[in-house]
């Protein structure tokens, strides 16, 4: 029955990617695509890989085995969350792809490349600041981060959690620099830089998320719905390093970079297989989820962990008797086992709070938001910040996917928008002129001139007294030259008498 759930998984997967690939909607830039390459991988590829191989390593680690309607319910489970996430992205972001840059967008982005320096030299040296000290703990192999003993939730008790973070605006701002400098080599440094020492603290989160916002703003400049073979062997390569960088959480990448020998450390055991670490381990994780809630719970979270969204922004400096996790809670999902390190997925987290509806309600809600805002953007004048923050929030789904977290887009959210928020208050208050004005006054010059030139071809009669132009052109003509104008008809009119 397993093996036929597994299969199902597969038709499924290929019918609603066939369906979408045949709808006007279909590019890289619609969230569906992302979601789909997700549940793809981790839903669909990955447990017939853990199937046949007969993955245990999280099992024995999670101290939890799954039953057979365990594992029949996670698969069954994700496939409902993907077609809830399709139908209703669909649903609410339908329109094709549309590429509005024209020469007006182009001198705007120009013109913002000024004020684009003032932020860069605000936001660059703070996440690089960040980033030292992460690489610095990372070796001295300290961490800020403890882990409570009770809840598993992992906790900053000696560090500032908005400096720790702050680095992630490097992501973005090395996006900004190639896109702005028109994806140079040179200008691809910074992002090159970025990924190397980012790996080299073992994060790779940031530096992927990186790399995909300038691959999206290449194809959107280039004005392509999907990657090309080059593109793809670019991503292909970056989902290497992702894997490479596992193993050792950095420690080669740190060992290159200050010309030492490389320890070896045992942070995988040597008969682990392909696929079974914790990297890709959101099939163990939603099992363990089924495992627990509510079998063992008597309990469902009923969505109050959200309420995370409002304590999580007050650093614990600040707040000593901070929550940990969320302040409402039911259970404490360590009481049935040790899920240390475990993320939720987007149906995962639906399943916790409320089994089979919120599987339904949780994917269809992130379904109909990702693609309203996908169609609001379609629908856009598509600004410069308003296309540096479409592929900047795409460029971070696969991370929101694999949380499942409204708190995960706000506790990134935070620092991945900041230099495009800074960028577009900074042009303000600077007066730096926008595309869109700029093209009204434009098409409003064209109208006129169109109107003028429509009139001098008219045979008619003015409507108006003492005007050769017609009334519905004449309002448009300034003054002066109306009356001068009427001057001319009136010395015409007497010389003809």
């Amino acid at each position: 029955m397993y093996e036929a759930a597994l299969t199902l998984s597969v038709i499924s997967l290929l019918g609603v990617t066939l369906y979408y690939v045949r709808m006007p909607a279909f590019s890289v830039f619609h969230p569906l695509s992302f979601y789909l390459l997700f549940h793809g991988f981790i839903f669909v590829f990955r447990p017939v890989i853990a199937h046949l191989n007969d993955f245990q390593f999280i099992y024995r680690l999670y101290q939890f085995t799954p039953s057979y309607e365990d594992k029949l319910t996670v698969i069954l489970a994700s496939n409902l969350g993907m077609i809830a996430f399709a139908f209703f992205s669909l649903q609410a972001g339908h329109n094709p792809m549309r590429f509005k840059q024209d020469t007006f967008a182009v001198a705007e982005r120009n013109r913002l490349v000024a004020t684009a320096m003032w932020v860069l030299a605000i936001c660059l040296p703070i996440g690089a600041y960040s980033l030292q000290l992460t690489w610095e703990r990372a070796t001295a192999d300290v961490s800020i981060m403890v882990m409570d003993a009770g809840t598993g939730t992992f906790i900053n008790t000696s560090g500032n959690g908005y400096l720790a973070e702050a680095q992630l605006m490097l992501a973005t701002a090395c996006a900004m620099i190639g896109w702005l400098f028109r994806f140079r080599l040179l200008a691809l440094m910074p992002l090159a830089a970025f990924v190397i020492f980012r790996a080299g603290t073992g994060g790779r989160g940031p530096f992927v998320s990186a790399a995909v916002c300038l691959g999206l703003l290449y194809l959107y400049e280039h004005r392509q719905r999907v990657p090309s073979p080059r593109v793809i062997g670019l991503a292909l390569g970056l989902i290497g390093l992702f894997a490479v960088i596992g193993l050792d959480r950095g420690e080669s990448v740190r060992a290159l970079v200050s010309g030492s020998e490389v320890e070896q450390v045992g942070l995988q055991s040597d008969d682990q297989k392909w696929l079974e670490g914790m990297d890709f381990g959101n099939l163990e994780y939603f099992e363990y989820l089924v495992y627990a809630v509510p079998q063992r719970t008597g309990s469902y979270e009923y969505f109050a962990n959200n309420l995370m969204l409002f304590t999580e922004p007050v650093p614990r400096v600040l707040w000593p008797g901070k929550p940990v996790g969320s302040p409402i809670k039911f259970f404490e999902l360590f009481d049935y086992g040790f899920p240390i390190g475990m993320t939720r997925s987007l149906p995962g987290e639906g399943w916790t709070q409320l089994g089979w509806l919120g599987v339904i309600i949780w994917c269809g809600l992130w379904g109909l938001g990702l693609g309203t805002l996908y169609q609001k953007f379609t629908n856009g004048t598509q600004t410069t910040f308003a296309v540096l923050g479409y592929m900047v929030l795409m460029s971070t789904l696969v991370v929101v996917f694999r949380d499942g977290s409204l708190v995960t887009i706000m506790r990134q959210g935070i620092f991945y928008f900041a230099p495009i928020l800074l960028w577009k208050l900074l042009s303000s208050q600077l007066g730096v002129p926008l595309a869109a004005p700029l093209r009204a006054v434009a098409q409003r010059r064209l109208r006129m001139a169109k109107a003028a030139a429509a009139a001098a071809h008219d045979p008619e009669p003015s409507a108006s007294p003492g005007s050769a132009m017609p009334a519905a052109v004449q309002i448009h003509v300034p003054p002066a030259v109306a009356r001068r104008r009427a001057k001319l008809a009136e010395l015409k009119q007497a010389h003809s008498a």
